[in-house]
This record gives C-alpha cells, structure tokens and sequence, in this order.
C-alpha cells in the first residue's frame, strides 16, 4: 500500500474491502487513501441499527478497525492485523452515512498506533461521534488483497 497514491490507493483499498464478505454487507467504500490519511463511508441503513435507531456501535467499531488497520498497513505495508483498539462513542450516530477518517500516529518497524474519528453525516454536515484508538502489527498472513 505504501507505494500507491491517489485513484490507484483507493482503487486498491476498495478491492480489499471488496474482498470482505462483512464490508461488503455493511457497504463500506474507501473515498480516499494516502499515507497520511484514510475516509472510508458507510451508508446509514435501518438494518444496520440499534433498538433505538441509532448506528449499531459494531458498525461504528467495524469502521473504526477499517480505517486503523488501512492506516497501519500504509505505514508498515499489507501484511498487517489489529492488535488492539478502543473506542469511544461521544454521541448517537445518525443521518446519511458514518465517514471514517483516520491517520497515523506513530509507527515503528512492527507496530503502528493509529487514530480513527467518526463521523454522521446529517444535511451534508458532519458530527463527531465516536474516536478510536489502535494498535496495528505486522503480522505473518497473506497481503491485503490476497495475492503473494
């Protein structure tokens, strides 16, 4: 991922995506991709919901993982899984869609600490409403996009 930029990047990290049963059913697509920064958006649907309407928060941490985890892999290459994360919900997430935006806060030869911010997007507005926290590995598994 590291020697991509712009359409190819994202070109690549939606193949990725694509290449997930779970991204695919929850519709998330990668908007931007560079080594500074990720936007992945997924689309607000009702079935994607808790009891009170609001986005599932393991919809909001799935997002959150996408975008930790393209963030490491930019900073340390394709071959990468999440070690850890934490979230935090600030407030309900509703509207249109969430938009994941995260970026890079440190990263060694193995392991790189991630940052991720989502977002609902209401009236083409965006409210924050919940911020991860990863840790990201190299690890000893095919590349993203499954080829050697």
């Amino acid at each position: 991922m590291t020697a991509l930029e712009g359409p190819q990047a994202v070109a690549f990290a939606q193949s990725v995506l694509d290449a997930q049963p779970f991204s695919v059913l929850v519709g998330a697509r990668v908007e931007q991709m560079a080594p500074d920064g990720v936007v992945v958006r997924v689309p607000f649907r009702r079935d994607l919901t808790q009891h009170h309407g609001f986005a599932h928060g393991g919809l909001q941490a799935a997002l959150a993982d996408i975008a930790l985890t393209f963030m490491g892999a930019a900073a340390l290459g394709p071959r990468v899984l999440t070690s850890e994360f934490k979230i935090n919900f600030l407030r309900p997430g509703m509207g249109e869609a969430l938009v994941a935006r995260g970026s890079i806060i440190s990263a060694g030869k193995r392991q790189a600490v991630t940052r991720c911010d989502i977002f609902a997007v209401q009236a083409g507005e965006e409210k924050l409403v919940a911020t991860a926290l990863g840790t990201i590995v190299t690890a000893d598994v095919p590349p993203a996009g499954g080829t050697e």
